[in-house]
C-alpha cells in the first residue's frame, strides 16, 4: 500500500474511531447527567456529541482530498483536508464562546454543585479515555502531515481538559461553588486560543503559506549537488496541495553547453528532488557564464 493511501486510510481510521469513541462517552454522560439531574454532565455530554461532527469533518475532507486530479484541479484536491481544519477551528471557535456563556451563567446565578463519587470517577474515566485518543491523533498528524487530523486532537485534548475540570468541581463541591464557573472561563481562553490557532494556520496554507528556509536550503543543495554545471540555484517556489507539491526552480548553467546537456541536467535535478524530497520540480534553465553565475548568488 502506498504512503498516500496510508494517509488517507489513516484519515478514515482516525474519524471513525473518534465518532465511536465520543458517542459512547455521549451516551455514559448523558445518562449520569440524567440519574444525577445535573444540567453541567449534560451540557459536557452534549459538547462530546458535537465532537463527532469534527472527526465527520476530517473523513469528508480525507475523502476529497483523495479524489485524482482533474481538469479544474490539475494539482489534485489536497487542500481540501486543509479546508476541514479550517472548519473544525470555527467549530471550537463557537465552542469556546459557548463554554465562556455558560461559566458566566453559572457565577452570577451561583448554581450549586450536587457531588457524587460515581459521577466524579465517570467524568474522570472519561476524560482519560479522550486525553489518550487526543495522543493518538497528535501522534497520526504527525507521522502523515495532517491539519485536519492535528486539529481534530485539538478538539479531543479540549474536551478532555473541559470533563476534568468538571470533575474536580464536582469532588470539591459546594464549598467552592464558584470553581466551576472560573475554570469554565479559563478554559474557554484556551479553547479560543487553539481555534484562533488553527484558523490562522489554516488559512495562511490556502493562501500560499511560503516554505521554511530549511527547505529552500535543501533544494538548493539537491540541485547543486546532483551536477558540477549548476552554478547557482535561485526563484525556488514551493505549492502544497496536501501531500502533492509542486517546485519550480531556476538553474545557471554554463552557456557554452548544448541544449542537450541542459536538458539532460535539467531533468537530474527534477528526478533528485522527487526521489529524495518526493516533490514534484520544473526546473528552468538559465544560461550565464561562471563570472555571473557568482554574482547572482551572492
Amino acid at each position: 500500500m502506498s504512503m498516500l493511501n496510508d494517509r488517507v486510510r489513516a484519515g478514515y481510521v482516525e474519524g471513525s474511531v473518534s465518532i465511536l469513541v465520543n458517542v459512547v462517552l455521549f451516551l455514559v454522560k448523558l445518562y449520569a447527567g440524567l440519574l444525577y439531574n445535573s444540567i453541567a454532565v449534560i451540557a459536557d455530554a452534549v459538547h462530546t456529541l458535537s465532537d463527532c461532527l469534527t472527526s465527520l469533518v476530517v473523513i469528508v475532507g480525507f475523502k476529497v482530498s483523495s479524489k485524482k486530479p482533474d481538469s479544474e484541479h490539475p494539482f489534485g484536491h489536497g487542500r481540501a483536508e486543509v479546508i476541514a481544519a479550517l472548519v473544525i477551528g470555527v467549530a471550537l471557535g463557537f465552542t469556546a464562546y459557548e463554554i465562556s456563556a455558560e461559566s458566566f451563567r453559572k457565577i452570577v446565578e451561583g448554581s450549586p454543585l450536587h457531588s457524587s463519587i460515581l459521577l466524579v470517577v465517570l467524568l474522570l474515566a472519561s476524560s482519560i479515555v479522550k486525553e489518550v485518543l487526543a495522543e493518538w491523533a497528535f501522534k497520526l498528524a504527525g507521522k502523515y502531515r495532517s491539519q485536519s487530523i492535528r486539529s481534530d486532537a485539538w478538539h479531543h485534548r479540549t474536551d478532555a481538559v473541559l470533563t476534568l475540570a468538571l470533575a474536580v468541581a464536582f469532588l470539591i463541591g459546594g464549598e467552592y461553588w464558584w470553581l466551576d464557573g472560573v475554570a469554565g472561563l479559563l478554559i474557554s481562553l484556551f479553547v479560543l486560543y487553539t481555534a484562533i490557532k488553527l484558523v490562522l494556520e489554516s488559512s495562511s496554507m490556502l493562501l500560499g503559506k511560503a516554505p521554511s528556509r530549511d527547505v529552500i536550503e535543501r533544494i538548493e543543495q539537491l540541485a547543486k549537488s546532483t551536477s558540477p554545471l549548476v552554478l547557482s540555484v535561485h526563484h525556488i517556489h514551493v505549492h502544497e496541495y496536501g501531500e502533492h507539491v509542486e517546485v519550480t526552480l531556476h538553474i545557471d548553467l554554463p552557456d557554452n553547453i548544448t541544449l542537450e546537456e541542459a536538458h539532460k541536467v535539467a531533468s537530474l535535478v527534477e528526478e533528485r528532488i522527487k526521489s529524495e524530497l518526493g516533490y514534484v520540480a520544473t526546473a528552468h534553465v538559465e544560461p550565464v557564464t561562471s563570472k555571473r553565475a557568482v554574482k547572482h548568488e551572492d
